[in-house]
């Protein structure tokens, strides 16, 4: 049985792929896309353009505020580039919000107090872009926007304002996203306005 990098060596749709991962157990389908490569990750975005994600896809409805959601990720970046993991919850104030950070793995962890957490905003799709981007109504996560304090026990403090050194990595970016299964998804990284030409995938714990 073909896998997820033979299918995207392949010609194999969104929709297939979609099946297929579905059909995986978590542990298997976080294997299977934590070992897709940078180009691999560009294959994925492309096919699943168009296909949107909305804002239950990373905090499912029945999740009350306050619970942290993980998601499995790998991205692209060349040299620290490799897994780490998206936390998200919705706030307890507005069900419409979520907020995260990126809680990273390897190289990326070690200069976590040069970066800081790199907390982020996600709203539903069609919200006004930050970033300046126009004609889409894709569903983006915000570094522009972070919460005043952690808004689940345990996660790390945000800054009152993003610092310089945190502005060098998330500073005036957004995540753009897509759907590519009832679990996963893909997301290009931009900045002020424009693709940088990174991108990583998402898999949400069952």
């Amino acid at each position: 049985m073909a896998n997820l990098q033979q299918m995207l060596a392949g010609e194999q749709n969104i929709e297939a792929i979609g099946e297929y991962l579905d059909g995986l157990a978590h542990d298997e389908r976080v294997v299977q896309v934590t070992s897709l490569k940078p180009g691999e990750l560009a294959a994925l975005y492309d096919r699943a353009d168009g296909h949107d994600v909305e804002l239950s896809h990373f905090v499912p409805d029945d999740v009350a505020p306050g619970t942290e959601v993980v998601h499995h990720g790998i991205n692209s970046l060349p040299v620290i580039g490799g897994t780490f993991r998206k936390r998200f919850s919705r706030t307890e104030d507005n069900e419409a919000l979520l907020y995260g950070f990126n809680d990273n793995d390897g190289f990326v962890a070690s200069i976590g107090w040069f970066t800081g957490p790199g907390y982020f905003a996600v709203r539903p799709r069609g919200c006004d872009n930050p970033d300046g981007r126009t004609g889409s109504d894709q569903l983006f996560i915000d570094y522009y926007e972070q919460p005043d304090q952690a808004p689940v026990a345990g996660w790390p403090d945000p800054k009152p304002a993003m610092s310089w050194s945190a502005g060098l990595v998330f500073g005036q970016m957004c995540d753009y996203m897509w759907r590519v299964s009832e679990h996963v998804s893909i997301g290009a990284a931009w900045k002020k306005g424009k693709p940088v030409g990174q991108y990583f995938a998402l898999v949400r714990t069952a």
